[in-house]
Parts: C-alpha cells; structure tokens; sequence
C-alpha cells in the first residue's frame, strides 16, 4: 500500500471547519486522543499543529496505519522529497541527461560525485526502513 491508501487528517481543515480552537489542547482522532499546540504570531495569528503520539513531534498530517496514528517521519513510506532525490540521481546517472556530457574534461569527475551521492542516499533510505521495522 501507499502513503496516500491510509486514512489521513490534516490539522488545516480543523482548524478551518471550527474542530480547533486557538485555545485546544489536544482532540480526538480516530477514537484515540491527540495532543494539539499552537504557534501564536506577534500579529495575532497562529498555526496549530498535531503532537504525533509516535514520536512527540509536531505534525500537520497524521495517519491511521496498522491501528497506529503517525506522522510522517513515523510512516515507514519514506520522505517524499528523499524518494525523488534517489530517482533523479539514477536518472542523471543512467538516463542521463545531456548537463552530464556537457564538459567533456569533467564527465567523469562528476559521475563519481553523482555516484556517490546516490550511494549516500540508498544508506540513508536503507537504515531508515530498518528502523521502521523494528
């Protein structure tokens, strides 16, 4: 399944539809209770934002996977800017746009930053679906 096939709640339409006040502390979501916190502005405006019941961390989204509220960090899916950066260094690498030729005396130096960068950034995808399945 996919990030988005989860059951998902967003702070901004609560808050917008009147479920969130300036003052709440915390709400309910999916039958389980959730804590909310506020960043008041000097202008008098303010944001509300979930504490993700998985890590304490401020969430605008949450979601209901395997009977579990998380956030995004806590959803084992990955962060989506992370995934497209694997893709676009493999597209760079083997699909290659024409940048990668475009210095001929450079070519290679720059394939192997490219490379290397790519290998960084499976490391980093791989130790965080293990610390997902623990």
């Amino acid at each position: 399944m996919a990030r988005e096939d989860h059951p998902t709640v967003g702070v901004s339409r609560l808050r917008a539809s009147g479920a969130i006040k300036p003052d709440s502390t915390s709400i309910e979501l999916f039958g389980r209770p959730v804590g909310v916190v506020h960043r008041v502005f000097p202008n008098g405006g303010s944001w509300s934002f979930f504490v993700a019941p998985c890590c304490g961390r401020r969430a605008r989204t949450l979601r209901l996977i395997d009977d579990r509220i998380v956030c995004w960090w806590c959803d084992g899916f990955g962060h989506r800017t992370h995934r497209d950066r694997v893709e676009r260094l493999r597209e760079r690498l083997y699909g290659g746009p024409a940048r990668l030729n475009a210095r001929p005396g450079r070519t290679l130096e720059r394939r192997q930053q490219l490379e290397a960068s790519l290998r960084r950034a499976l490391i980093v995808e791989r130790r965080k679906a293990l610390e997902n399945a623990r």
